[in-house]
């Protein structure tokens, strides 16, 4: 144990296609849906998760809706990263935070068998 452990926060963040997981203290605090709008005209990421999800087909012609996940791989990185950040600052235990939090990743790798 570090003498600065106490300054941080501890999350696992679980990158799924479908949905993104966000655990703290052993407790889910986000599932939101792995999905992103995005303003075509500014390329500006306009909503993230449940919102975005909300917006799917009826909003403006110039949003469009993505999924930057694709089969298990991230096929979007600019709106993977912003979809992440966004995520984080939704957690109502880390807005209050002056720190980053220290992060562990899940990812579901698929291996093809040879044929």
């Amino acid at each position: 144990m570090a003498f600065f452990d106490f300054l941080t926060e501890e999350i696992a963040i679980d990158l799924g296609t479908a949905n993104t997981l966000i655990i703290h203290n052993g407790k889910v605090v986000v599932d939101s849906p792995s999905i992103v709008a995005r303003d075509r005209m500014s390329g500006k990421i306009v909503a993230v998760g449940q919102e975005a999800n909300l917006m799917q087909g009826k909003t403006h012609e110039n949003i469009k809706t993505i999924r930057p996940l694709k089969d298990g791989v991230i096929a979007d990185f600019d709106a993977s990263e912003k979809m992440i950040g966004m995520l984080i600052k939704s957690v109502p235990a880390l807005q209050k935070n002056y720190f980053r939090p220290r992060c562990a990743w899940s990812f579901v790798f698929h291996l093809a068998s040879p044929k």
